[in-house]
């Protein structure tokens, strides 16, 4: 039986997402754009004083039914198809993504430091080589960009991964050039449609649209570029502190971004971002990483199956350090979202989204291969239930005793790898203590080091083709974008 946690029956999804319908019919969203305004009223919306719309269940629901949904696949691409992440039916296990932050903190001195290209190149390879990351996140605001940050980072990305780049903008003026390059490595627009690019962005709470994200969706949305919505609520703060108000709240804002894209390109794919947040009343600071997500995360699954809509649900811890708070926070977040059936999640390191470092992916690793196999669940049958070997190693006796074991047995052999996934190149430590000081008494982080290292050595994504070289030059200068 494979294991799933639920934490809301049906009917409770259903009254949570009536009240989001209601929400959008009867208190409105915020839209600061008049041409999605006008757009919006010739489609059945309602528009009132200070750019307030209301949007009618009807129109919601109509918008949902023209979005790919559950009874399709959800494509994130990157340079080699057989690495796209598909999201749907016949998944087998949750997608993980690592993501590019701003600052980097280097575990050997405990100092956070803006990042450098050599970080986000060193982070994205040891990425591809990972087998449990399925593909990179991309989002520096690094200063030495400067506003053509986004292609930057999607230029960097697909230069040292062969996994799906996506990035997060909030700069209209870089689609352009990143669509003409995701057109040539996908092999031209027509193709690019069927392993789309893929852009997130975030709306504004409570139920608003600002300037810049009235931009983005349409930026977005018109040449085809698949929009990933993000809102942010925290709890207490731009949302109710009750799950239940901040569940129907988020459901509603993501869906007014999901009906603003339908009516510009009706039948485009949509992802959602729901990131999970505490407003702590103690320290007046926006936590991601408290009880309050952990107990959230635990229905993004059964929302996501609700909708029909991929959600993408973000794990931040809030710690500073590559330390035991930061690894308590990383499990705590990401056992409650794969349990709870969430397709893929996105892993932003430390410090509330502000650093990544290197060999926190090697904990990342080794926590995916456990919650992998915690989704499989127990397998019960005749031969895993053991009986007849059982029956042997208790058959032999010396002197009175039973002297057998399954150290030596074919059903050991057979089930030991299965059951328990063991690792020849581990980081984690089973060693006794004798021998862990023999090797030299090395803490986690060292070993992950080392590891880091020995990965950053032998790994060469592949490199790009030399068309797609042309193409990258011939965007620098089209747009007058200093090389890197």
């Amino acid at each position: 039986m494979k294991a799933k946690l639920e934490v809301l029956t049906k009917n409770e999804l259903d009254v949570i997402y009536q009240t989001s319908m209601d929400m959008l019919e009867k208190i409105g969203v915020s839209i600061e754009d008049d041409e999605l305004i006008e757009l919006l009223k010739k489609n059945g919306c309602k528009a009132g004083k200070d750019n307030i719309v209301y949007m009618p269940q009807n129109l919601v629901e109509r918008c949902l039914q023209s979005t790919p949904n559950r009874n399709s696949v959800t494509v994130l691409s990157g340079r080699d198809p057989s690495k796209d992440i598909r999201i749907g039916s016949g998944q087998e296990y949750p997608y993980v993504i690592s993501h590019v932050l701003m600052n980097y903190y280097d575990s050997s001195t405990d100092i956070t430091r803006t990042i450098t290209v050599d970080d986000i190149s060193k982070f994205v390879t040891i990425s591809d080589n990972l087998d449990t990351i399925d593909g990179t996140w991309m989002c520096t605001l690094m200063p030495d960009f400067k506003e053509m940050y986004s292609f930057y980072e999607y230029e960097l990305g697909i230069r040292n991964t062969t996994k799906p780049v996506c990035f997060s903008s909030f700069e209209p003026a870089a689609i352009g050039p990143s669509f003409e390059l995701a057109s040539a490595i996908a092999g031209g627009e027509e193709e690019l449609k069927k392993r789309p690019m893929t852009v997130a962005f975030c709306g504004i709470s409570p139920l608003s649209w600002n300037k810049y994200g009235c931009g983005m969706l349409k930026a977005t949305a018109k040449p085809g570029i698949q929009p990933v919505i993000t809102v942010e609520a925290p709890m207490g703060d731009t949302g109710p502190s009750t799950f239940a108000g901040n569940i129907a709240q988020k459901i509603a804002e993501l869906l007014s971004g999901l009906v603003i894209v339908q009516v510009l390109q009706e039948g485009l794919p949509v992802l959602f971002v729901v990131p999970l947040e505490v407003f702590d009343m103690r320290t007046a600071q926006i936590c991601l990483a408290s009880r309050g997500d952990y107990v959230w995360a635990c229905a993004v699954g059964q929302l996501e199956d609700r909708l029909g809509i991929p959600i993408i649900s973000p794990i931040s811890p809030d710690s500073k350090l590559l330390d035991m708070q930061e690894a308590y926070e990383l499990s705590f977040s990401l056992i409650p979202r794969i349990l709870g059936g969430n397709k893929a999640t996105v892993i932003h390191g430390l410090d509330q989204t502000h650093a990544i470092n290197n060999e926190l992916l090697l904990m990342m690793d080794e926590m995916m291969i456990s919650a992998r196999r915690m989704l499989e669940g127990i397998a019960v049958n005749e031969e895993t239930l053991a009986f007849d070997a059982l029956k042997e190693v208790a058959g032999k006796i010396e002197n009175g005793r039973r002297t057998g074991h399954f150290l030596n047995q074919k059903h050991t052999l057979k089930w030991y790898v299965k059951e328990h996934r063991p690792r020849k190149d581990a980081v984690i430590d089973k060693y006794s203590r004798e021998k862990w000081a023999a090797k030299g008494s090395k803490s986690f982080i060292e070993r992950a080091h080392e590891a880091v290292e020995e990965i950053l050595k032998n790994h060469r994504p592949d490199p790009l083709p030399e068309e797609i070289e042309k193409k990258i030059k011939e965007i620098h200068e089209k747009y007058d974008i200093p090389v890197l």
